[in-house]
C-alpha cells in the first residue's frame, strides 16, 4: 500500500471586514476546511473511499429505495385525512413520481453511475411528498418535518459534502418554488428558516460522519495490509502470497500460459545473526526485500515465505524470461552495502526457478519443484541460479 502524501493544511477563508462579498476562491477555501472537518483523506486514499462508498450504496439502494418508496406512497393516507377531496390525485401523483424514481432501484449492468440512481431516487420521491402536500391545506407546513427528515438518512451514507449538496438542492429548489407559490409569504419565510437550518444540521452529521467513516476505512486497509504483508519487510506475508499464487496458477491452467516461480534464500544468513546480532539481521532481510522487488517487472510479485527464504511469482513468464529474472534479483543482492551499527554488511543469493507444468497438481507442487532447484544452488557453490527439473504428470 502506497502512502499518499499529505494534503496541506486548510484554513479558513481571510475576508477583509469592509468587504461586501467573498474574494475570489474564499469560496473554494471554505469547502477546504469543511472537508479538513470531515477528515478528509490523501487524493489517493480520497478516491478508493469514494469508490468504496459508491459500492456501498449501489448494493444498498435497492433495498432503501423500495421502502423510501413504500413509505413515500403510504403516506396517501395522511393525504386522505387531511384531504378526502384531493386523495385521490395526491395518490396517483405519488405512484407516478414513485415508479419513475424507481428505475434508479435498478444497477442497470454498471452503465448508470450510482450517484445519477440515488439522485433519481431522491428527486422523485421527495418531489412527490412536496408536490402532493401542496395541494392540500396548509399541505407543506404540516410536510415540513417529514420533507426535511428525509434528508438525515443521506448523511449517513453519504456525508461528501459536495455529493450531499447535488442530492438535496433539486428538491430544495422545488419547496421554495411551490411554496413561494402557494404559502402567504410570512408563512413561506419561516418554512425557508426551517428548511435552512436542516440544512445546516445536515452538513454537521455529514461531516461527523464523514469523519467516522474515513477512519473506520482506514483502520479496516491497514488491518487488511497488515494481515496480508509480512511486517518486519513489507512484503507479501506467506499466505496471501500462495493465494494469489493460486488463482493465477489456476488462470494458467485455464488457459494455457505459462508462469513461473523463484525461491530465494540467503546465504549463510545464520552466520549474519550469529556475528552481528538479530538486528543486523533485521535490516539485511529488509534490504534484500527491497533489493529483490526492485528488480521485478510490474506483473510479478515477491513474498517472504519464512526465516530468510522468498518466493517471486512470474505470471505470463517462461523459462528464459523467469531465468533472467532470477539473475537479476541476485546481481541486485550481490550489489548491496548494508549499513549497520554493528558492520557494513552484504550477501548473497541462491535462486531456485520451477516453470509450471501438467505434474504440479497445485502451488505447493510447484514450491517444492523450486526448493529442489534452490537446494541444488546451494549444493553446487551458493550465489546461483538453478532451473528445476520439469514435472512429470501423475502416472507418467
Amino acid at each position: 500500500m502506497r502512502a499518499g502524501k499529505q494534503s496541506p493544511a486548510p484554513f479558513w477563508p481571510r475576508i477583509p471586514a469592509q468587504a461586501a462579498t467573498p474574494e475570489p476562491g474564499s469560496w473554494r477555501r471554505l469547502f477546504g476546511k469543511a472537508a479538513a472537518l470531515s477528515g478528509r483523506l490523501a487524493p489517493e486514499d480520497e478516491r478508493e473511499f469514494g469508490q468504496a462508498l459508491d459500492r456501498g450504496l449501489s448494493d444498498a439502494l435497492p433495498a432503501f429505495g423500495i421502502a423510501f418508496g413504500c413509505g413515500v406512497l403510504l403516506f396517501s393516507a395522511w393525504d386522505y385525512w387531511i384531504a378526502p377531496e384531493h386523495a385521490a390525485t395526491t395518490a396517483l401523483l405519488r405512484l407516478a413520481l414513485v415508479l419513475v424514481g424507481a428505475l434508479g432501484y435498478l444497477r442497470w449492468g454498471g452503465r448508470m453511475p450510482v450517484a445519477w440512481r440515488c439522485g433519481l431516487v431522491y428527486a422523485t420521491h421527495v418531489g412527490a411528498m412536496i408536490l402532493s402536500a401542496s395541494l392540500l391545506p396548509d399541505g407543506l407546513v404540516l410536510a415540513l418535518p417529514a420533507i426535511t427528515g428525509t434528508m438525515f438518512p443521506l448523511a449517513l451514507v453519504e456525508p461528501r459534502l459536495s455529493r450531499l449538496a447535488a442530492l438535496v438542492g433539486p428538491p430544495a429548489l422545488l419547496f421554495g418554488v411551490v411554496g413561494a407559490t402557494v404559502l402567504p409569504q410570512a408563512v413561506f419565510a419561516s418554512c425557508l428558516l426551517v428548511y435552512a437550518a436542516m440544512c445546516g444540521l445536515l452538513a454537521a452529521v455529514a461531516l461527523f460522519q464523514g469523519r467516522l467513516l474515513r477512519k473506520d476505512f482506514m483502520a479496516e486497509r491497514a488491518l487488511a495490509y497488515s494481515a496480508r504483508h509480512d511486517s518486519l519487510c513489507g512484503v507479501l506475508a506467506r499466505g496471501y502470497l500462495l493465494e494469489l499464487a493460486s488463482h493465477d496458477i489456476a488462470l494458467a491452467r485455464r488457459y494455457g500460459h505459462p508462469l513461473a516461480i523463484a525461491m530465494v534464500d540467503i546465504d549463510h544468513f545464520k552466520r549474519v545473526n550469529d556475528t552481528w546480532g538479530h538486528p543486523a539481521g533485521d535490516t539485511l532481510l529488509r534490504a534484500v526485500s527491497r533489493a529483490c522487488a526492485g528488480a521485478l517487472r510490474a506483473s510479478d510479485y515477491f513474498g517472504r515465505v519464512g526465516g530468510e527464504e522468498f518466493v517471486c511469482v512470474m505470471p505470463e513468464t517462461g523459462e528464459t524470461e523467469a531465468l533472467a529474472c532470477a539473475e537479476r534479483m541476485r546481481l541486485a543482492v550481490a550489489a548491496l552495502r548494508v549499513a549497520t551499527p554493528a558492520a557494513t554488511l552484504s550477501c548473497t543469493v541462491s535462486i531456485g526457478v520451477a516453470r509450471l507444468a501438467p505434474g504440479h497438481g497445485d502451488v505447493l507442487a510447484l514450491l517444492a519443484d523450486a526448493d529442489a532447484a534452490l537446494y541444488r544452488a546451494k549444493e553446487g557453490g551458493r550465489d546461483r541460479v538453478e532451473l528445476a527439473a520439469p514435472a512429470m504428470p501423475d502416472g507418467a
